[in-house]
């Protein structure tokens, strides 16, 4: 018969639960504390941004009236931020607006942001073209949902700086010449492959029906 295997002592078992039970009574406290340090901090960052992205777009927008035909030039935002901003931060070396549109117009006049805007719609109705010459839904509905996202972080973000608004513009342009072209291409099958007409049926046609 198999000896059964020692039982643990009872006051090891006591002991141990206590020293695992203060441990991690320990490492709650340290990290409720860490947790509310982080938040904290996360909160005030957050608030900081929040002013800061106020005061660019305030900044922006008086670039804009004092300029609205011509604007203060491309990349002059960073150059004038410090005189057109009464509370700008002295140790930012290239601010941006994080505003594509204000910052746009605000560089380039009123005229710039209409160009920016009718390349934009021209991705969009670039993508509902394809969509009506028969592309594939998944990829046009792809690109249209992507502008959408782009044009709702550029409220936020100088995305004329990054490739994702103008790249999708031009797949979007590129996905309806691929559906016109290949329109054009079933159209031309269509055409080659049709039979001509029996010479005997035409010689028995009338004049006006030939």
């Amino acid at each position: 018969m198999a000896d059964r295997p020692a039982a643990l002592p009872v006051r090891a078992v006591v002991v141990t639960a206590a020293v695992t039970g203060v441990a991690a009574l320990v490492f709650a406290q340290v990290a409720h504390a860490e947790l509310a340090r982080a938040l904290q901090e996360k909160s005030h960052i957050a608030g900081t941004n929040a002013d800061t992205r106020m005061l660019r777009w305030q900044a922006a927008a008086r670039m804009l009236a004092d300029s609205p035909v011509l604007g203060v030039g491309p990349g002059g935002f960073r150059q004038h931020y410090a005189a057109a901003s009464h509370n700008a931060e002295l140790d930012e070396q290239t601010p941006v607006a994080h505003n594509l549109f204000l910052e746009v117009a605000a560089e380039l006049g009123l005229p710039g942001f209409l160009v920016l805007v009718a390349v934009i719609a021209v991705g969009f109705v670039a993508a509902e073209r394809a969509l009506r010459l028969g592309a594939d839904r998944r990829p046009v509905v792809a690109v249209q949902a992507a502008l959408i996202a782009v044009l709702v972080a550029s409220v936020f973000l100088s995305e004329q700086y990054y490739l994702p608004l103008w790249s999708l513009v031009a797949v979007a342009v590129a996905l309806e010449q691929r559906a016109r072209d290949g329109r054009l291409v079933a159209v031309g099958e269509r055409r080659a492959g049709r039979s001509p007409m029996p010479v005997a049926v035409v010689r028995n046609k009338r004049p006006e029906e030939v």
